[in-house]
């Protein structure tokens, strides 16, 4: 599975856009603008199209690839 990656928009840095149900579009992923800070970026939550991703993000090397779709439970 390949993840979109985009800029943030207020803080400037790649995150992970998290699929949803509206086609087309992801959510940014929580994040903090300092890694020490107790407070998330402003732009966390936010919908943004996927053709804005700027990178995409391959599956890591060495681990297995499911046979079939996650399921719920």
């Amino acid at each position: 599975m390949r993840a979109p990656r985009i800029q943030c928009p207020d803080c400037d840095r790649p995150v992970a856009l998290m699929p949803t149900r509206r086609t087309g579009y992801g959510v940014i992923h929580d994040h903090k603008r300092d890694r020490r800070s107790f407070s998330l970026c402003t732009g966390s939550m936010r919908q943004l199209p996927l053709s804005e991703a700027t990178r995409w993000q391959d599956a890591l090397p060495g681990l297995p690839v499911p046979d079939e779709p996650p399921t719920l439970f």
